[in-house]
């Protein structure tokens, strides 16, 4: 019991500073990347880029690498995204091992408990020679029995957080990619509009 008890502290200590951190650094900014296209179809791109740094979190951080480095060539821009991405979902990734690994051993160790707990009653029993042995049994089973239930609850919590915390962590990482692209796309095509218009200027 003592270590289903460091256990169940460590994830209850997990899952609040998870809870806590993903407000910020798995925000996905909702709405942000229509308002950015529409700053920069507007050639407003310093508003754009100010919007997206107003905003906590990978997606809006990944925008702003965007723009910051429109100038440079797809291949570089797409780096750059990466390179700021991976940073936090590093970040988003982090003690989610702890809430897995306390899953799989808190049953583990429930049961062998029980199993402990099991073999001291009967050798109890044996040295009582069947002085009020049921009763013993009984009282020992039940007793057995509650590492069990502990280290099955205790995985139940950790199993239901780390699924939460796993789906948070695909859904940021695929709308971060995806709004990165949206927006390379939208500014190779906003420079293309524009070539036509350099021409002619240009010639007059």
């Amino acid at each position: 019991m003592y270590p289903l008890l460091a256990l169940s502290l460590v994830a209850i200590g997990v899952i609040i500073e998870r809870l806590i951190t993903y407000r910020t650094i798995a925000n996905d900014a909702p709405g942000l990347l229509s308002r950015v296209i529409a700053k920069c179809r507007q050639n407003e791109f310093e508003d754009a880029l100010s919007l997206c740094q107003a905003q906590p979190g990978p997606v809006s951080a990944c925008l702003a690498a965007v723009l910051g480095h429109r100038d440079l060539p797809v291949e570089d821009i797409e780096r750059n995204v990466q390179e700021v991405g991976e940073e936090y979902f590093i970040q988003i990734e982090k003690f989610l091992p702890i809430l897995d690994t306390t899953t799989t051993i808190s049953p583990l160790l429930g049961l062998l408990g029980t199993l402990f707990g099991m073999i001291g009653t009967f050798q109890a029993i044996a040295v009582s020679k069947n002085q009020g042995s049921r009763d013993s049994i009984l009282s020992g089973v039940g007793e057995a029995l509650y590492a069990t239930a502990t280290g099955l609850t205790v995985a139940v919590i950790c199993f239901v957080a780390y699924n939460y915390f796993s789906a948070r962590q695909r859904k940021v990482t695929i709308e971060t990619e995806q709004a990165s692209t949206k927006l390379i796309n939208e500014l190779r095509q906003i420079q293309h509009d524009e070539r036509p218009n350099r021409v002619k200027a240009g010639a007059a």
